[in-house]
């Protein structure tokens, strides 16, 4: 009868090692899916944070040109309405600084 009994402990015993072996094996498998799972999502969350990111700087981008657009325009009108200056306008700023200068040094 004690034989039996220890016989029935020693059972017990290697079942409850084997299911800790189960469970070990079984947490590690856990563990390791979790691990794969969280680098899944935060790649699948850093994707979508890149891609929200590119259509901000695009749009931005976009409202940037348009709002640069016409003073680029505007620009262009002043530097062709410089260059197109008559002759006679030229010749009448070049002898009035010539005049201030060489009446402000004309003494010297």
């Amino acid at each position: 009868m004690a034989l039996e009994a220890i016989n029935e402990i020693k059972k017990a015993e290697e079942k409850a090692e084997e299911l800790i072996q189960e469970a070990t094996i079984t947490s590690k498998e856990i563990v390791k899916n979790a691990s794969i799972q969280a680098e899944e999502e935060y790649n699948k969350i850093l994707n979508e944070a890149n891609f929200k990111k590119a259509q901000i700087i695009t749009k931005a981008e976009e409202e940037g040109n348009s709002e640069a657009t016409p003073i680029l325009e505007k620009g262009a009108k002043e530097i062709e309405n410089i260059k197109n200056i008559s002759d006679e306008k030229k010749n009448n700023a070049i002898n009035l600084i010539v005049e201030r200068i060489v009446k402000i040094h004309g003494n010297s």
